[in-house]
């Protein structure tokens, strides 16, 4: 394998988080591309893809529409993001009650919409371009890239990215700017998808591997990893748990017919106590889908 000019695979290496020994070939293929395969450490668990030359520095400024977010415009992509974003609310609202507060790869900014009441001044990140122009229509402080909140003299409380590390082709570096951009004692809250997955692993589900690698998905973590990365871009006070963001009723749909979509087919099975168990199992064994880190400046 060929991975001289392969930029995340030569920063886990720097970061010491794989080895090239152990990197192996995982599946041949993803979702969209025939062109593009997917690589696994079998020392560390880290996934990545096998080239990110696909994603040029351009790509995602000149992406269009919400086909994104499987809808055709804003309103109707807020109502396939409200579980998360609602769910996300919750989760960082004590963070951002009268901060300044940035969310980056803000997308159609529903999690803006709901802290917009908690927080003292809203700022975004969003580099598509016509996303970016209508959140601004909407009265939002939208930036198109790291670099210019990185760049700015205004300093930022609290930093979310939801979904977005996995996408940045320059992580470390990306990181870095983000750790400039924070006031003293200012924090950053990543949510990404898990390389552990239970689906991905204990499972071994083939579908769900078809279903799930994306060419958009450069990396997917480890604790450890995530871990890592923050700490050298200079984060402190690390922590970095599991999150399980598809009910069970999910997981049943993907072991019975290799299908997404459980939690609405088996919607009269989804009750409260047995998926808080069964999160909090996959939690307990590291199987989760999705990892969070917060860390301070």
């Amino acid at each position: 394998m060929k991975l001289e000019n392969h930029t995340i695979y030569q920063e886990l290496l720097h970061l010491n988080i794989v080895s090239p020994d152990s990197i192996k070939p995982f599946y041949p293929k993803v979702r969209d591309r025939d062109d593009v395969g997917v690589l696994r450490c079998e020392k560390s668990g880290v996934i990545f893809l096998n080239r990110t030359d696909h994603v040029a520095s351009t790509y995602y400024s000149e992406k269009e529409g919400t086909s994104y977010w499987s809808s055709e415009d804003r309103n109707a992509g807020l109502k396939e993001t409200a579980e998360d974003d609602k769910r996300r609310a919750k989760q960082i609202e004590e963070f951002v009650k009268g901060k300044v507060y940035a969310d980056v790869g803000a997308g159609l900014g529903g999690i803006l919409d709901l802290m917009k009441p908690f927080a003292k001044e809203i700022l975004a990140v969003e580099p598509q371009r016509d996303i970016r122009e209508n959140l601004k229509h909407l009265g939002y402080n939208v930036l198109a890239s790291i670099d210019e909140i990185a760049s700015s003299e205004k300093k930022v409380d609290f930093i979310t990215l939801f979904h977005v590390f996995e996408h940045i082709t320059d992580p470390l570096a990306s990181l870095k700017q983000l750790n400039k951009a924070l006031a003293p004692r200012g924090k950053i809250f990543i949510e990404v998808p898990h390389a552990g997955d239970v689906l991905i692993t204990t499972y071994n589900l083939d579908s769900f591997k078809k279903f799930t690698f994306w060419s958009e998905h450069l990396i997917l973590h480890t604790k450890k990893s995530l871990h890592k990365y923050l700490e050298a871009a200079g984060f402190k006070n690390i922590s970095v748990k599991g999150f399980q963001r598809y009910p069970l009723t999910n997981h049943l749909l993907w072991l019975r017919d290799g299908k997404p979509g459980g939690q609405n087919f088996y919607r009269q099975l989804r009750e409260e106590n047995s998926e808080k168990a069964y999160a909090e199992m996959l939690d307990r064994n590291n199987l989760s889908d999705t990892i969070i880190a917060i860390a301070e400046k």
